[in-house]
């Protein structure tokens, strides 16, 4: 019997938080990010792992964290370098994404999900 699955962009994340040690926070700040760009058509083109990592890279530099690390490289095999436009990417989007498509910003703004869609982005520039 087998399981054949697509390699979702969440099942990156979830590999990736568990090797960079994530706490509860950057788990829910990530998965806001990465669910933000479902919406968006222009990062179809990256692929599901380079989102993934861009999600924990920009969740890690929001909350003062080191944005990437050794541990990081060895299983995403990205270096922040090769993330960083599709962090810049992901950022751009986030901002000139439309006020009616709002349903990620009101489930992550629930105090279930840590308020997470409350706290502020780095811009783009500030990456």
């Amino acid at each position: 019997e087998y399981q054949v699955t697509i390699p979702s962009a969440h099942a990156f994340l979830v590999r990736y938080l568990k090797a960079g040690h994530a706490d509860k926070t950057i788990v829910q700040l990530s998965c806001y990010i990465l669910d933000g760009t479902l919406q968006s058509y222009k990062l179809l083109g990256f692929l599901p792992s380079e989102l993934a990592s861009a999600a924990v890279l920009i969740a890690r530099k929001t909350l003062g964290r080191n944005p990437w690390s050794p541990t990081l490289l060895k299983y995403a095999q990205y270096r922040e370098e090769d993330i960083l436009p599709v962090a810049r990417a992901i950022l751009e989007e986030k901002a000139a994404v439309s006020s009616e498509l709002n349903a990620v910003m009101r489930k992550y703004s629930r105090s279930v999900y840590g308020h997470v869609a409350n706290i502020d982005l780095p811009s783009s520039s500030d990456l």
